[in-house]
């Protein structure tokens, strides 16, 4: 496997594990989306999938070149719509979507440092 490719399959897959660590500081919530009447067991999905992404994201771009800014950059920003949808959501606000975009960029940065770390590489 070449270089690029090992860079990529690192990326992803410490994006994948990452992505698991914001369930554990803090969610989503699944009850607070039941309290609107929507079925928060299946919409929580959308922020798990989300999070599982970024990894992906990050091994799929080349800008910006440094590592640290773009895994940090595009974790947010992957984010940032599940984000906008807590802020909209009641017994949430502005709070969980601060913490969403937050640990959208530690995922993000993770999965980049991890592929640096594993290669040597800045991108693919």
């Amino acid at each position: 496997m070449s270089l690029a490719g090992r860079y990529r399959l690192v990326c992803v897959a410490a994006g994948l594990a990452a992505a698991w660590l914001p369930f554990l500081l803090h969610g989503p919530v699944p009850e607070k989306l039941d309290r609107v009447r929507i079925n928060g067991a299946l919409a929580v999905w959308g922020w798990y999938v989300a999070r599982m992404l970024i990894g992906v994201v990050v091994a799929s771009t080349t800008w910006p070149h440094p590592w640290w800014l773009r895994g940090g950059l595009f974790g947010a920003l992957v984010m940032l719509p599940s984000a906008i949808f807590s802020a909209a959501t009641p017994g949430c606000g502005p709070d969980c979507a601060a913490m969403n975009v937050s640990t959208g960029a530690l995922v993000g940065l993770l999965a980049a440092g991890a592929a640096w770390l594993a290669t040597g590489r800045d991108h693919a």
